[in-house]
């Protein structure tokens, strides 16, 4: 008698995608409090396998040799805004409405949406990890004077005088990287207002993740103890074959 090791590979997939889950879930709730972070979900897909030899895509073509087995299509991040929270601190700047601040990297030109700056020495705009933020022609922004002013379009003003505009930007085929940094091709954003004195929140509902936490936790147990239950028979019907 030949041992069927189907339910295995198929529960096997299920637990480890609850494992991704779980590691996307607790990375969300890790950032929950990161200004402008996005959070991540996770795409899932059925696909048919022919015996584990063959992995086909939504194609039940000899149904009865296969069967199916879950799978991970990927991550994709929700860009959808977070609340602005008001911090009254004039370098902090928040885009309400699409787009992304533009930022100068040892890697080139990268994109970010959060705006908590600062002046470094020698004056120039910085973000928190010191890349410097860029003007529409993608020239670094240096301000000199004591009074900063920004108004919706991201026109800065020092002591009453116009020196610079933000550069803003919508992304096609944007990619995330670390450090809430994004790639892709830039175009000029329209549909924007700069709120100085501002920040933006992460788009991470805490309560929603939670329970997207525990759900998932006690998915990954089921999944272990069914895994343990059918090695234990497999292993009986063994015996019983030798």
């Amino acid at each position: 008698m030949a041992l069927d090791y189907q339910p295995l590979f198929v529960l096997s997939g299920g637990m480890l995608l609850q494992e991704r889950k779980l590691a996307v879930i607790t990375n969300n709730l890790a950032n929950m409090d990161t200004p402008s972070f996005k959070k991540d979900l996770l795409e899932v897909s059925s696909w048919y396998t022919d015996m584990g030899s063959q992995v086909l895509h939504n194609s039940p073509e000899n149904p009865a040799n296969n069967f199916i087995y879950p799978m991970m299509s990927g991550v994709f991040t929700d860009m959808s805004q977070g609340p602005l929270r008001e911090t009254g601190n004039t370098l902090d700047l928040a885009i309400d409405g699409e787009g992304f601040f533009a930022v100068r990297t040892p890697d080139g030109i990268r994109y970010t949406r959060k705006g908590n700056f600062r002046l470094d020495r020698e004056g120039f705009l910085v973000t928190e990890e010191g890349y410097r933020v860029l003007d529409r022609g993608n020239n670094d922004i240096q301000i000199r004077g004591s009074r900063i002013e920004v108004d919706r379009e991201g026109n800065i003003y020092t002591d009453g005088v116009l020196s610079s505009t933000l550069g803003v930007w919508s992304l096609q085929d944007s990619q995330k990287l670390g450090e809430d940094l994004f790639v892709g091709t830039p175009q000029p954003a329209r549909e924007f207002h700069i709120k100085q004195g501002f920040i933006e929140l992460s788009n991470v509902n805490a309560i929603l993740e939670m329970v997207r936490l525990i759900e998932t936790s006690r998915a990954h147990e089921t999944y272990a103890r069914l895994i343990q239950a059918v090695d234990e028979v497999q292993g009986r019907v063994n015996n019983i074959v030798r």
